[in-house]
């Protein structure tokens, strides 16, 4: 169930309306000093309403509906001014400037004054209160944050773990609860204070019943390759797992010296380890923004919030929220997140949202080879004309720093292997339904390119191959054989299972977004990302799968009813140039996380929310169409 939002925009107009008709009332209290007369009673009656709707009226002329309430400021507080004494020297026009044979119209001017000045000052402390409220909520929920202690276990309690220990005991934030060690000499003793509690196979359990926020992993490069298991098992585990490298890594570490000789910190990758653990590389972050992430009910959307939610504010845009993968999130209840049912071919709701936005990742669209086969008209409209409606409202944005527009890997064609950002698109024929999408995406491609030649909008543009992971619902090959498997059925190939795909796990994907959202140098380019490292056939992905689940379904295969695409590989040479990308997930690795997460959650995934196309109710002014997700090709 959503939370109530009283603040939400029915919500705020009512507030506004409250704030219209209830000073007019009071100037007449005021100006009578409590007792008014019957001839000003009756003309209080007969005008608040008309009151209240012009007040509204010129409030909405002059754009006072677009402000947000929770970042309301100065140059807002100037323009409601304006609002109120616009609609106040109107009241005194008619006032004077008009025959009034009833009287009606004659307000007193003492009236009009005490009405401007109560009506300013309710309308202007009710968005005081919003924006009071809202950073109080966030100052609350940070400090809660950081008044709770996290509860770290660390793996190894050798000199390095020592070392580590003592450092993290003066740190008023963290609880360490104890080592995990294999020697068993070292079970039940204290090492720089801290209790040896078992053997490292204890983790899982010791996981749960203490609630571990953290594992910090404190083995020398030399014994790494001995808990090469831990990397499975912490993957598995609800909690943030870190390798502490040691002070001979940090030091022979190399650095990067640009063309101006600046040093530049690359990731610290020890050099004797297989694991090659993501916690040493040094990402990109981003911090105190506001972005808006169209489509963002969907697995990419939703993913991507999760990620961006704890230090920005995001607002996620999406047709529904229900029976998506958000759901399968904590975001719905973020404080620092802001939900709205909204359609992105309604360019006014879009320029409301739009305002406040820094960043915008336009990840919505009709997708599934299904949904666009019986929907291509649909397709092409929401697909092409909602970006174009996008960007329509992002125009006049003095706040833009980055627009981030999803197209597909799809407009490579049929046989694209190891495709890089310049290799020739190639669509399909009109004549079949299934290339509408990828012609619709790429003519989206020519458009942001030209909204960023022409207006300089700070545009990037992403193809996204194969990208699959947890929380991934709907008509999906990796979702549908993994639920087909763990529920008995025999898991279907279209064709012979040759076709050929590079699967990205959504961890690796999201890395890239990021990337893009803060490197100067992303603006204006175009990215194809994906792994081709985890290039696999559809049957030997089929195969794979039973394994990993223990199933024993059988893989048949069906004729497949729409063109399909041979092969699918991306070239990352780009990506990797510009963004510094590289993919951390093998296939083995993030099937086995995927899978697991199928488990936990096969009682909530019925075929409504798994394997078939999701419909929702739209509005009645709007035309039905199926819904919008993030893509993820």
């Amino acid at each position: 169930m959503r939370r109530y939002d009283p603040y939400s925009t029915t919500n705020r107009l009512l507030l506004d309306g409250f704030f219209a008709a209830a000073p007019f009332y009071l100037a007449y209290l005021l100006r009578y000093e409590g007792n008014i007369p019957p001839s000003a009673a009756h003309q209080v009656w007969v005008l608040i309403l008309p009151i209240l709707v012009g007040r509204l009226a010129s409030g909405f002329l002059l754009g006072m509906h677009r402000t947000q309430w929770r970042y309301f400021g100065i140059s807002d507080a100037i323009r409601l001014t304006k609002t109120n004494l616009a609609f106040s020297a109107f009241l005194t026009v008619l006032r004077f400037g008009l025959p009034d044979p009833w009287g009606l119209l004659r307000i007193p001017v003492s009236v009009i004054a005490i009405d401007l000045i109560l009506s300013l000052q309710g309308a202007a402390a009710i968005r005081l209160l919003r924006r009071y409220l809202y950073e109080h909520e966030a100052h609350e929920a940070a400090t809660n944050e950081s008044q709770q202690k996290r509860r770290l276990l660390l793996i190894g309690a050798g000199l390095l773990g020592s070392t580590v220990a003592k450092e993290m005991a003066s740190r008023s934030g963290i609880e360490l609860v104890g080592f995990l060690d294999d020697d068993p000499r070292k079970i039940g003793a204290y090492v720089a204070g801290i209790q040896v509690l078992g053997p490292t196979s204890l983790i899982t359990e010791l996981v749960e019943q203490q609630k571990i926020d953290d594992v910090l992993v404190c083995i020398p490069p030399t014994r790494r390759n001995a808990y090469s298991r831990l990397s499975s098992l912490l993957d598995k585990l609800p909690i943030r797992s870190k390798f502490m490298p040691t002070i001979d890594e940090i030091l022979d570490a190399e650095e990067a010296l640009n063309v101006n000789g600046d040093k530049r910190p690359q990731a610290l990758v020890p050099p004797v380890t297989a694991m090659a653990p993501p916690i040493l590389q040094l990402a990109s972050q981003i911090r105190d923004r506001t972005i808006v992430i169209t489509g963002g009910a969907g697995f990419i959307g939703s993913s991507l919030a999760q990620r961006l939610a704890p230090e920005n504010r995001v607002v996620l845009i999406d047709r529904s929220f229900k029976k998506q993968p958000i759901c399968f999130t904590s975001l719905m209840n973020h404080p620092n997140v802001r939900t709205v049912e909204a359609d992105i071919m309604n360019e006014k709701v879009l320029r409301d949202h739009f305002r406040e936005a820094e960043i915008v990742v336009h990840a919505a669209a009709i997708v599934g080879v299904g949904r666009v086969c019986n929907h291509s008209r649909e397709t092409l409209e929401v697909n092409f004309v909602g970006t174009s409606r996008v960007l329509q409202a992002l125009e006049s944005s003095g706040r833009l720093q980055r627009v981030i527009y999803f197209s597909t890997s799809e407009v490579f064609g049929v046989n694209s292997f190891r495709v890089h950002e310049n290799s020739p698109s190639a669509v399909g024929p009109a004549a079949e339904a299934r290339w509408s999408y990828s012609i619709a995406k790429l003519a989206g491609e020519h458009l942001v390119k030209s909204y960023h030649r022409e207006s300089g909008m700070p545009i990037v543009t992403i193809r996204p191959f194969n990208v699959f992971g947890p929380r991934r619902t709907g008509a999906h090959a990796i979702g549908q054989f993994v639920l087909n498997a763990l529920t008995g059925k025999p898991i279907e190939v279209n064709g012979d299972g040759s076709q050929i795909r590079s699967w990205c796990y959504i961890e690796d994907f999201c890395d890239a977004l990021i990337e893009m959202m803060v490197r100067p140098e992303a603006v204006g380019e175009d990215f194809n990302i994906g792994n081709p490292k985890n290039t696999i056939m559809v049957y030997q992905l089929a195969q794979k799968i039973v394994d990993l689940t223990h199933s024993k379904v059988p893989v048949v295969f069906k004729e497949s009813e729409t063109p399909d695409v041979v092969i699918r590989v991306p070239s990352l040479e780009k990506a990797k140039r510009v963004l510094g990308y590289e993919p951390k997930y093998d296939l083995d690795r993030a099937l086995t996380l995927t899978v697991d997460w199928y488990k936990r959650n096969l009682s909530a995934l019925t075929p409504d929310t798994a394997l078939t196309s999701v419909v929702v109710p739209i509005r009645s002014s709007l035309p039905q169409r199926p819904a919008i997700a993030a893509t993820g090709d």
